[in-house]
């Protein structure tokens, strides 16, 4: 009796060994998820490399966080387009293969998320506290350029393709978005990069991930996924653009999400392109589709 009792201890004892194991692990992973210290990459392209003026700028948004970023005058333009990077960029990223576009006549502005680039804050979120960075970047635009952003457009890559379907789908003053690579749900980018970088599995690590992520930023990130919000664009137009090979943000995304827009809506899948490559790969056709979609609706 004795025996089997101590073997019943051992075996209780590794259950719980195991479980403060995982319980750890996740917490960590969490932190990882939401405090990206080695993302924050510094500056390496800028506006005048490209013959073009700007403003060096910085905006609070409503919870007191300080970003950075460019503004680009188009002379006696009154239509601006915001221009947003992914997770682990900054604006210096989508800065080569967008700024084109002011030679279309366009206001051009771009900035970094917090915790990425130069702007401050320690905590990313990849969706929920970037939606508040884009509004104090209207915010910004509407207080210091009123009359360059009567119309304003939405770009976003990746990170910045969620927050501007989720921006304009509660904000009519938005005319038109591009979201290029954005995610359907947050719960299945997040599933999909831990297996990518960490062979991470869904079950039963994800979900207590999951739960540690939103006891720390006291929201469901969820809740805001595209997948919910795409669909009240309409019938204001909406562009997505998703490399064919995408290996972060499979293909599929963006499938359903242009199955749940509604009119005017496009799609296109730009071949052998991965994930953030669909300007390289795109070359002279991703310019065009993307200056004829902002000619027409912007």
């Amino acid at each position: 009796m004795y025996a089997f009792l101590h073997i019943i201890f051992g075996i209780l004892l590794g259950i719980a060994l195991l479980v403060l194991v995982v319980v750890i692990f996740c917490k960590r992973a969490a932190k990882k998820v939401l405090h990206p210290k080695t993302k924050r990459k510094a500056l390496f392209a800028w506006p005048d490399e490209f013959d073009l003026k700007y403003e060096n700028v910085s905006f609070p948004t409503q919870d007191g966080v300080m970003l950075k970023g460019w503004f680009i005058p188009a002379e006696n333009s009154e239509k601006t387009i915001i221009l947003m990077h992914g997770w682990g960029m900054n604006r210096s990223a989508i800065l080569p293969h967008t700024c084109f576009l002011h030679g279309l006549g366009y206001n051009l502005f771009y900035f970094d998320f917090r915790a990425l680039g130069e702007s401050g804050g320690d905590t990313s979120s990849i969706g929920f506290l970037e939606l508040k960075d884009v509004r104090g970047a209207i915010d910004f635009l509407r207080k210091e350029h009123p009359a360059q952003c009567k119309k304003i457009g939405l770009y976003g890559l990746s990170l910045g393709g969620m927050v501007a379907i989720s921006e304009a789908a509660r904000n009519l003053d938005i005319t038109c978005v591009v979201a290029e690579a954005p995610y359907y749900s947050f719960r299945r980018v997040v599933s999909r990069w831990a297996w990518i970088h960490y062979r991470v599995p869904y079950f039963p690590l994800i979900p207590i991930i999951l739960h540690y992520v939103r006891r720390q930023l006291k929201a469901n990130p969820e809740r805001y996924s595209p997948k919910y919000t795409i669909s009240k664009i309409a019938p204001r137009p909406v562009f997505i653009i998703h490399g064919r090979y995408d290996n972060l943000v499979p293909a599929n995304h963006a499938r359903r999400l242009y199955r749940q827009a509604g009119e005017p809506k496009a799609l296109w899948l730009v071949p052998n392109a991965r994930h953030d490559k669909c300007g390289e790969v795109g070359g002279f056709e991703y310019k065009e589709r993307l200056a004829n979609f902002f000619q027409k609706y912007l």
